[in-house]
């Protein structure tokens, strides 16, 4: 044990040397947090319009279940209620959701420019204009009615969100150029801040909307695809990518990874994969508004529900195999504290107290029980046996809610308790191993006493 623990210690000075500061750059650099942080902002905006999308489209066919019990009464008499009110519960998803690339275009613009301490207000009005420029600009239906406008919102949505992250980025980037070359409007002096600010911020505006429709112009000459299509096409592979097993398996793995070594795996892994499981998300909602079959497995709270389930390890199974057969006063009373928090997704608590970190006897099931749940999870969608997730949720919605809420499906609700009683088995020898060593102690300080 003494040589395991020196390789871990010299495996741990190695991470936090050489791997933590650039896990650390990679949350950090401005651009990335730019795109994170303005996500994140969206979050509560995907939630409203997902217990619209909730109320808007009950789980219950009419064909095939009958009034025979109180319950299909009840769901059968939501079901008609939706459909005759449809068009006003579908408004606030209309207006979140599906107009998510805006939102995440001005969040995105916004935080960058705060990091710049630039005006945020006038860089996220740029971005914004520059975006609906390329993404959807107005063209006339009828040209006996050249008044009657239509305006695409093809990309307005989750489709846009990489669009908007391009376009958040680089607009904040050239206003920035143009006024570090002090390429503005110059107000006298006399002028307050206030009335010369939206002066100073023209010609960055001009330059940014028409630098983009020039572009944007050329790409259709030369392609017959607009910015948003090529964006697309060429994240295509990405997208496809991050939605198959091994990538899942491998966020699972690098996630773990990090956290036994004392590195946040969830901000670090989360930084990069936010994107693609928010843009998976709209699409499987829009994807159920249309009645079409969901596209992607992989998408909003897939992770946190039915992977990492409780936080780091899938710790829920860890502090219920723990409240099972521990005897040591340190795991007991680590998990009493600690399992009501997991419940919730707040992790940090138990794992440092436990602790996870460095412990060579959890390392195993640390690593392989989220695969394991990943693995299950994955298959047991792609084989239709559980609905995938068109609804997003707060990561603190207690696991059996969010697997629910989040797919609209008793049998995730099934598989979710599967995989606790998994994590819980799997987790058992490996605790009874530690719990040995604890207790050991424990007893050899009171002899001392």
């Amino acid at each position: 044990m003494f040589k395991s623990k020196t390789y871990l210690q010299k495996a741990q000075s190695l991470l936090q040397s050489k791997v933590a500061p650039i896990a650390s750059k990679i949350g950090s650099q401005r651009h990335v947090a730019a795109v994170k942080d303005g996500l994140m902002f969206t979050i509560p905006l995907t939630i409203l319009g997902g217990f619209a999308l909730i109320l808007a489209q009950p789980p219950v066919d009419p064909k095939i279940v009958k009034a025979t019990n109180i319950f299909n009464i009840f769901l059968l008499g939501w079901k008609e209620w939706a459909t005759i009110n449809a068009q006003i519960l579908m408004i606030p998803y209309n207006m979140t959701i599906g107009l998510l690339g805006l939102f995440a275009v001005v969040a995105i613009a916004y935080s960058l420019a705060i990091s710049y301490d630039m005006n945020p207000l006038s860089e996220s009005i740029s971005a914004l204009l520059t975006f609906l420029v390329v993404v959807a600009p107005a063209t006339v239906i009828d040209k006996s009615k050249p008044t009657a406008l239509f305006l695409s919102t093809d990309y307005l949505g989750g489709k846009g969100i990489f669009t908007a992250i391009v376009i958040g980025l680089l607009t904040v980037e050239i206003s920035r150029f143009l006024i570090k070359k002090n390429i503005k409007i110059k107000m006298p002096e006399s002028v307050p801040p206030m009335v010369a600010a939206p002066f100073e911020s023209l010609i960055p505006v001009i330059v940014n909307v028409l630098l983009f429709m020039i572009v944007n112009q050329i790409i259709i000459k030369s392609t017959g695809m607009n910015i948003p299509q090529v964006v697309m096409k060429m994240l295509a592979p990405a997208i496809n990518g991050v939605d198959s097993l091994g990538v899942i398996i491998l966020i699972a793995l690098l996630t773990n990874i990090l956290w036994f070594f004392g590195i946040h795996g969830g901000a670090v892994v989360q930084s990069v994969i936010l994107p693609f499981v928010t843009l998976n998300f709209a699409e499987n909602a829009q994807a159920m508004i249309a009645g079409k079959p969901l596209p992607h497995i992989f998408a909003g709270s897939f992770f946190n529900t039915f992977v990492n389930i409780g936080g780091s390890g899938a710790a829920l199974g860890l502090a219920i195999a723990i409240l099972i057969v521990a005897k040591s006063a340190q795991l007991k009373s680590v998990s009493k504290i600690g399992i009501i928090p997991i419940f919730f997704g707040i992790s940090e608590p138990f794992v440092f107290g436990t602790p996870i970190i460095m412990n060579p006897y959890l390392f195993i099931p640390l690593l392989f029980a989220p695969i394991v749940n990943a693995v299950i999870t994955y298959l047991a969608t792609a084989l239709n046996l559980v609905g995938k997730i068109y609804v997003n949720l707060p990561f603190t919605t207690p696991g059996p809610i969010a697997a629910f809420l989040g797919t609209m499906d008793w049998k995730a609700v099934i598989l979710w308790l599967i995989l606790i009683i998994i994590d819980i088995f799997a987790y058992i020898p490996f605790v009874k191993s530690y719990d040995n060593v604890l207790l050991k102690k424990e007893i050899e300080a009171k002899s001392k006493l």
